[in-house]
């Protein structure tokens, strides 16, 4: 979700219940401004080049924060042992676009899951995402 202006970006913050802060407003603006699909040192190394006044693990600590808040999801890839966070937090699948390493985003509607009921009868399901390896043509 591409939020434009710092106001649609503190107001988002402040509804999820984060304090407000240089450094999170920054990672914020990163996230939120159409990045795609960065990892921590993605978003360490724009916001640092900002602000130079932000440490690797403040990063974390409000990546964290905003996954616990439902700001961001964490994708997952067993090619990378990075984590990658989203701001689209509407359910969505994946394709790992394996010549370039870059995630696509596939509607959920597009992807049938077999027996999807029997699952949620047997487990609590609070997400559904899946991450396809290939090539975007």
């Amino acid at each position: 979700m591409e939020l434009h202006t710092d106001e649609e970006i503190r107001e988002r913050l402040r509804d999820a219940g984060l304090a407000l802060s240089a450094q999170r407003l920054a990672i914020a603006r990163f996230l939120f401004g159409g990045a795609d699909h960065p990892t921590a040192q993605d978003v360490y190394e724009s916001v640092h080049a900002k602000l130079g006044t932000c440490s690797r693990a403040t990063v974390y600590n409000t990546l964290g924060a905003f996954v616990e808040a439902g700001l961001v999801v964490e994708v997952r890839s067993r090619h990378e042992d990075a984590l990658r966070y989203d701001p689209n937090t509407e359910e969505h699948h994946h394709l790992r676009d394996r010549k370039t390493g870059r995630l696509i985003d596939i509607p959920y509607d597009e992807i049938q899951i077999a027996n999807l009921d029997s699952l949620k009868e047997r487990f609590k399901v609070d997400r559904i995402s899946i991450t396809i390896d290939g090539e975007h043509r």
